[in-house]
Formats: structure tokens, C-alpha cells, sequence
């Protein structure tokens, strides 16, 4: 008898701690799956939207006004080869006049071909704003040449009417 009283007693021990600790810790983990689940879904939805809007802004769109479409060209020519150990750099930059090119830019340098490939890469960039037309690397003599031809592009608000 004290048998079957020590086991009904630890039967309702073991169905109360059941319903007192072990549910509603189910409950609350349910639950955070669903917000982790929800977070999840939003980190994607915006890590999204945050690559198309980069897309957007680095496809080689340039500012309004021929001066600033060139004058950010030739910066983001500069940019590609800050702090980069290269000799002969000449940088040509002129403003598009018509149509959707903004600005059309030149960059030639020589040097290491691992800094030259460093500086390819920093213009491949879709962060660099520039749009490449043509990339050349030459041997010349000895010497490792770049030449890189890019333009930008007007945004879509400062292109002219088609018929004015």
C-alpha cells in the first residue's frame, strides 16, 4: 500500500511539473522559433533590398550636370589606384554630350602587374560607380601596362526628351 501511495504521489509530482514548468517552456519556444523565423525572413527580405538598391546606386549612374558627371568619373578613377605603387598614371575624363553616357574617362598606368590587377579589380567593382568599356593589360618593353576605358551614365531624369 505505501508502495502504490509513493508511486500515485510521485505520479501527480511528475504530472504537475509537467504542467507547470515543462508546457509552458514549450510554449515559449514555439514561440521564439516563430520570431527567429520572423527575423530571419526580414534579415533576407532586407539583406534583398539592400543588394538591388547597391545594384542601383553602383551601376555607373552619374550626378546631375556634365561638370559633376565628369568630376565623379575622375574620382572614381583616382580611387582605383589610392595608395597603389603605379608610374605614368594619366587620367583623361570628359563629359558626355549626348545621350545617356554622362561622362567618358581613360585611365593608363604602369607598374606591378599584381597592382594593376589590384586596380582592375577596384574599377570592376560594382561600388566603384563606373561602368568599363574596355580593360587592357600590356607588356610593353619589359614594362606591365594598364589601360582601362569607362563611362557613367545619366539617370534616367536627366536624359533629354527624345524629341527635343
Amino acid at each position: 500500500m505505501t508502495r502504490r501511495l509513493a508511486a500515485s504521489f510521485l505520479l501527480l509530482a511528475a504530472l504537475g511539473l509537467h504542467l507547470a514548468v515543462t508546457r509552458p517552456c514549450r510554449r515559449e519556444r514555439d514561440e521564439s522559433r516563430q520570431a527567429f523565423a520572423a527575423a530571419r525572413e526580414e534579415r533576407e527580405r532586407l539583406r534583398s533590398r539592400q543588394s538591388r538598391l547597391e545594384r542601383g546606386a553602383a551601376s555607373g549612374r552619374a550626378p546631375a550636370g556634365d561638370a559633376a558627371a565628369a568630376r565623379a568619373l575622375r574620382l572614381s578613377l583616382l580611387r582605383s589606384i589610392d595608395r597603389l605603387p603605379l608610374a605614368a598614371v594619366q587620367i583623361a575624363v570628359e563629359a558626355g554630350r549626348r545621350g545617356p553616357v554622362a561622362a567618358h574617362g581613360r585611365l593608363s598606368a604602369e607598374g606591378g602587374q599584381a597592382d594593376l590587377l589590384r586596380a582592375a579589380g577596384r574599377l570592376a567593382e560594382p561600388s566603384s560607380g563606373v561602368l568599363l568599356q574596355r580593360l587592357t593589360l600590356l607588356a610593353v618593353q619589359g614594362r606591365v601596362r594598364l589601360e582601362a576605358e569607362a563611362f557613367s551614365l545619366r539617370a534616367p531624369a536627366d536624359l533629354p526628351e527624345a524629341g527635343s
